[in-house]
């Protein structure tokens, strides 16, 4: 139970993680006042806020239906949506960093994070196949 309880608590912070970044690319201010003009060839976007409604909008609401779901019901497929937006996540923070050419700080964070996604629903899924019972699956 403790097990489903971390997973989806880590799903839902990342997607208060999600909006809240978006909400800060969205204000304009501080460092996302103006979008370095040679990333814009690069990425698929061509400013902060275009990102930042792509961003709250996939990580955002995703992780939020994953969380609110393994919260209302912990089945075999809240693994798998777990795995999912992780590696979506990893997949993303790969891609933008291959695109920019560099890695930045927020590229490492990111990664770690889906790193950890990857981890707690790999780490379940295992668990629930070795020892359903510890996993707190009821099916």
């Amino acid at each position: 139970m403790l097990k489903k309880t971390i997973m989806n608590v880590y799903n839902a912070a990342l997607s208060l993680g999600a909006f809240y970044l978006g909400g800060t690319m969205m204000s304009g201010k501080g460092i996302f006042a103006a979008f370095p003009p040679e990333w814009a060839g690069d990425l698929p976007f061509d400013s902060w806020m275009a990102m930042a409604i792509v961003g709250m909008i996939v990580f955002g609401l995703g992780n939020a239906v994953v969380a609110i779901r393994g919260f209302i019901r912990y089945d075999r497929k809240i693994f798998f949506s777990t795995l999912f937006m992780g590696a979506l996540l990893f997949i993303a923070t790969i891609g933008a960093t291959l695109s920019v050419g560099e890695w930045y700080l927020p590229s490492v964070q990111l990664l770690i994070a889906s790193v950890v996604q990857l981890a707690l629903g790999l780490g379940a899924f295992i668990l629930h196949f070795l020892r359903p019972e510890s996993a707190g699956v009821t099916e």
